[in-house]
């Protein structure tokens, strides 16, 4: 039995349900961002049971009223086009009281995220039925969790030890290979339903947000599209939206005329964008770096949309020295050289994308996509990303401490345990009673 083979024998009687994405699972915009990217997917069931094809995810609505606008669906083969609303919750058309307000008129798609606990029939204030989907009758709603369960040694550590060194590397590489194709068909999803640019886009400014601000940089990338954000008008935008200009503060002296442009530029759009700023506890501080600021990573996502084609470029080669080329150089003339508003000005140029930020986007990003259009780039010999939480929990788990030393290093090492992990870890509630998994590893060291 090969690696591959006991891996698909394994996950084939795994039955068990995936815990539910966290933290953001009772976040609205959370939710209306993985709606618009295209994650939740585009064919659908309506409540009554008509079938629902979304055709064009349409724009962010600027103004009061509903959350998407000129969208385009199909209900049971029948076309129509106008506006859709996301909710958390079924009941959310009545208690939001959309069915009285004129602005939800053209409303062709109401989207809630969780079944209602009774049936509810959104109309519009002319009466008319509201077509309703459930995420999570549809299956919209799955994700790979963010939660953990105990970093403590699992059942299949021991087989484990067990395995010879070939084997246990050609497990973890089938994994890797799992995780990044899974990671190709969701990036092949959003490009399906956005288009490559808004795809890549998105994916990439959701990358500089790294672990903590992830959201508040995918919704940013879906309301300013790379050509907006090339121009001085956008970069005012990015930035307003982003909350960051909501209440200005006497900037050091590098950053006055900066920031001066950026607020007057912005002022004037201000009023037509106002519900769309983000709060201020959309965005997580605590514990980043300097370099890691969102304000920096903000004016990196200004830098890669000026030369956007040229990015996407080497995106799409799938060659990580030609990301690195293109990424590398990148600079601003203000975020090049400072961290905040405030700080003092370096003496030399910090990068706006560094090195390990590169590598994660190749990982997330340009090898997925190059496994999923069928391309081979070399990946097995690259070395692993910075060491961060979920790797070392996987690694406790299944090995009870650190990956063995002759395997440590490796991309597809960590990628592999994170897949694990998802695959089977996360799918037990049972402390590893009804886990299939350490009865395949068992069979690989027989």
């Amino acid at each position: 039995m090969t690696a591959r083979e006991a891996y698909e024998e394994a996950l084939a009687g795994c039955d068990l349900h995936v815990r539910e994405p966290e933290p953001f699972s009772d976040n609205e915009l959370f939710w209306q961002a993985r709606w618009f990217s295209g994650a939740c997917g585009r064919e659908f069931v309506c409540r009554d049971g008509r079938k629902v094809l979304v055709t064009d995810f349409g724009e962010w609505n600027r103004e009061a009223g509903p959350d998407f606008v000129n969208t385009s669906v199909r209900i049971d083969g029948k076309h129509r086009q106008g506006a859709i609303e996301v909710d958390l919750d079924a009941a959310g058309w009545e208690n939001h009281r959309h069915a009285t307000n004129p602005d939800y008129e053209n409303v062709v798609l109401h989207v809630a995220v969780r079944a209602p606990a009774r049936a509810h029939f959104p109309r519009t204030a002319s009466h008319r039925e509201v077509p309703q989907i459930c995420l999570s009758d549809c299956g919209g709603t799955g994700g790979e969790s963010g939660a953990f369960v105990p970093a403590k040694p699992g059942r299949c550590a021991a087989p484990l030890r067990l395995l010879s060194q070939d084997s246990l590397a050609d497990l973890l590489a089938v994994a890797a290979r799992r995780r990044l194709e899974r990671k190709g068909l969701a990036l092949a999803a959003m490009i399906e339903a956005r288009g490559t640019d808004a795809a890549l886009y998105e994916s990439f400014a959701t990358a500089l947000g790294y672990k903590n601000n992830k959201l508040p940089f995918q919704l940013l990338a879906q309301r300013v599209p790379p050509r907006i954000a090339a121009t001085p008008r956008g970069e005012a935008l990015l930035f307003g939206l982003a909350g960051f200009l909501e209440k200005p503060q006497p900037p050091s002296a590098d950053a006055r005329n900066v920031h001066a442009v950026l607020w007057k530029s912005w002022w004037r759009q201000r009023s037509s964008h106002a519900h769309l700023v983000l709060p201020r506890s959309a965005w997580r501080m605590n514990g980043l770096r300097p370099a890691n600021h969102p304000l920096r990573r903000l004016g990196a996502l200004v830098s890669v949309a000026r030369c956007w084609k040229t990015v996407r470029g080497a995106i799409e080669s799938g060659n990580l020295e030609q990301l690195e080329k293109v990424l590398g150089p990148l600079k601003h003339p203000f975020w090049s050289f400072h961290t905040t508003w405030n700080s003092p000005r370096r003496a030399t140029i910090l990068a706006l994308v560094g090195p390990e930020r590169i590598r994660d986007i190749y990982v997330n990003i340009a090898l997925p996509l190059a496994l999923s259009r069928g391309a081979e780039p070399q990946w097995l010999g690259l070395p692993a990303s910075a060491g961060n939480t979920p790797a070392r929990v996987a690694a406790a788990r299944l090995f009870g401490g650190p990956p063995p030393r002759t395997l440590a290093g490796r991309l597809y090492v960590q990628q592999g345990l994170l897949q694990i992990y998802s695959d089977f870890c996360q799918r037990d509630h049972d402390e590893c009673a009804r886990c299939r998994f350490p009865g395949i590893v068992e069979k690989l060291s027989a």
